[in-house]
């Protein structure tokens, strides 16, 4: 059986367009992938907590002298045994300030780990994950996908790269804020292309 990973970042639930976009991605997949197992996370209801002085060590080389630093490796080795376990991973990604939210990049500090997700060599960095399929779904009041005001976009495909993940499907819904019907229909149909 395979195992669909689905990443919500929005902070605004059921009326959030990625949210949206991940139930239509969710539901047409399950025809594509029969028996699929998903498993959610959500980071706005189950909030990924910010690195700080004392976890940094912990997440960073594995101290784990206090509880604090014992709680966040144990947090970290669940997410990143998600990711191992998962055939698909399925992310919304919603531009807040023209980035991503901050729930997903404390995600993103959570599994980054050296000798675990990642490793230097010396022929440069190598991601550890399993180059599984990859789908992100970014939305955004304004439109800036493959414009130089796109920050986000170049920053995943670095940052999911430099984890191993290089198999990266983007679907975008842009200038939802005067024209929320369209964008969405027009995701839609890239969902289809996806699943079909």
């Amino acid at each position: 059986m395979s195992t669909l990973l689905v990443l919500r970042t929005s902070v605004n639930g059921d009326s959030s367009f990625s949210n949206q976009l991940l139930d239509e991605f969710i539901a047409k997949s399950q025809s594509k992938w029969l028996g699929a197992q998903v498993i959610e996370r959500d980071l706005n209801a189950q909030q990924v907590p910010m690195l700080n002085s004392d976890t940094v060590g912990a997440i960073r080389v594995g101290v784990n002298n206090n509880e604090e630093r014992r709680a966040a490796i144990a947090l970290s080795d669940e997410l990143i045994a998600e990711l191992k376990n998962a055939d698909y991973l399925a992310i919304g990604l919603p531009r807040y300030n023209f980035t991503a939210p901050a729930t997903f990049k404390s995600y993103i500090d959570y599994i980054g780990r050296a000798g675990i997700t990642f490793s230097y060599t010396e022929k440069g960095p190598q991601g550890l994950l399993p180059n599984i399929p990859v789908y992100i779904f970014v939305t955004g009041g304004g439109e800036y996908a493959d414009t130089p005001n796109d920050t986000m976009v170049p920053w995943l495909r670095q940052i999911l790269g430099f984890l191993g993940l290089t198999n990266l499907h983007f679907v975008y819904a842009e200038g939802l804020a005067y024209k929320a019907e369209a964008a969405m229909a027009e995701a839609g149909k890239r969902i289809d292309e996806l699943t079909a």
